[in-house]
């Protein structure tokens, strides 16, 4: 994906440059420096929600916004159009701000804040899980650096005491070809008689949820007890599609040709395949399904994220892969990354963030909490 960014950037002029208006302010008892790309997104995060709205007329524009979305999370048609007539960055915090105020994810953001900046201990019997880190793309190339090879979490899962395994997926595959990987080992094991935690990474996302709905759709799930999917691309990622067009798809000849790459597993991630089979896909309701997705602003991209973020711009808020509403899983939970894009090695917090994820999740499935709320039911692919 770098290697078409960049051949874009140079030879086509599709990174424009955004504007950086230097904004301060909270953003649910997290600070916040950093810039944005207009006005109305700094009032938003500096008075708006810090309730100081001594802007009258933007201040009766954002709560027009609010009486207009009555639905709880704004679809990914509604946050577009919102991008295009406030702006990008002011998008992804009202997404941010729905998501954290939403009945269903209230209470586990809290919890995931307690157990990040407060010594807190799990009361329960951890040797009766088992973790499978399911990799992201290219994970053998470039895992060391993106994080997709999980190899810092899985040191982390060790100490914290969980047993854990690695699943080999073929590094660049497809995702029907990473879901019947996946699907195997999964069977195998089930065999352990423990709880199994799958937790998997941008393109392992697809695969995950195709693997739960296909593979094991008339057979019992009781062993399968939780799905942690960290920026999934579930209903793809229209970068791909960027690269279909006649005039650039050239270029997505080159880069496959120049990495070795299968371009059918590339075009299985586009936005076209990814929502037409996230719309038929269910998994069982009683795997707990919690979404851990990054929200950033303009002036918080990484350096890996850099160069596919204007891209996607025009589609509205996204975290330089996928568009952010697309990494949400049907009938699940969602913690806010407010910060982060779709590289979360990149947080400097990433490993005490980690262990509160561990210890969360445990908690949650220990207690049965995940069983006092449906979830949120992400919207029909569009």
């Amino acid at each position: 994906m770098k290697t078409l960014t960049l051949l874009a950037c140079i030879f086509l002029g599709a990174c424009g440059s955004i504007p950086r208006i230097p904004v301060e302010g909270e953003f649910f008892g997290e600070p916040v420096k950093t810039t944005v790309d207009s006005e109305i997104a700094r009032y938003y995060l500096e008075n708006y929600l810090a309730e100081n709205n001594d802007n009258t007329e933007m201040a009766k524009k954002i709560s027009a916004l609010y009486s207009q979305n009555k639905q709880s999370i704004p679809s990914r048609e509604e946050l577009r159009i919102i991008s295009h007539k406030y702006s990008v960055d002011f998008a992804a915090l009202f997404l941010a701000d729905r998501l954290l105020n939403y009945k269903c994810n209230v209470e586990i953001n809290r919890a995931f804040s307690r157990h990040l900046n407060t010594e807190t201990t799990v009361n329960a019997d951890i040797a009766s899980y088992r973790v499978l880190f399911v990799p992201g793309w290219d994970y053998v190339e470039t895992g060391y650096f993106t994080g997709s090879d999980f190899a810092r979490p899985r040191e982390l899962a060790d100490e914290f005491g969980l047993e854990n395994y690695f699943v080999n997926l073929p590094p660049t595959g497809g995702v029907e070809e990473n879901a019947a990987v996946l699907a195997a080992d999964i069977a195998r094991h089930m065999l352990s008689n423990k709880k199994i935690i799958l937790v998997g990474a941008s393109s392992a996302g697809p695969a995950i949820h195709l693997a739960l709905s296909n593979r094991f759709s008339e057979r019992k799930h009781g062993d399968i007890a939780a799905w942690l999917n960290l920026g999934g691309i579930l209903q793809g990622s229209p970068i791909v599609d960027h690269y279909q067009t006649w005039y650039r798809y050239w270029l997505l000849t080159l880069a496959t040709w120049h990495k070795g790459w299968d371009k059918e597993a590339i075009l299985s991630m586009g936005t076209k395949q990814s929502r037409k089979r996230y719309a038929r896909l269910q998994i069982d309701p009683d795997i707990l399904v919690i979404n851990y997705i990054g929200i950033p602003l303009s002036g918080q991209i990484s350096r890996y994220s850099g160069e596919n973020y204007p891209i996607l711009r025009s589609e509205g808020p996204n975290d330089g892969l996928t568009l952010l509403t697309d990494a949400i899983a049907p009938s699940s939970l969602t913690i806010v990354a407010m910060g982060s894009d779709h590289f979360f090695a990149e947080d400097p917090r990433i490993d005490q963030k980690t262990v509160a994820l561990m210890k969360l999740l445990v908690t949650y499935l220990e207690k049965g909490l995940e069983r006092k709320c449906s979830g949120f039911a992400s919207q029909e692919a569009r």
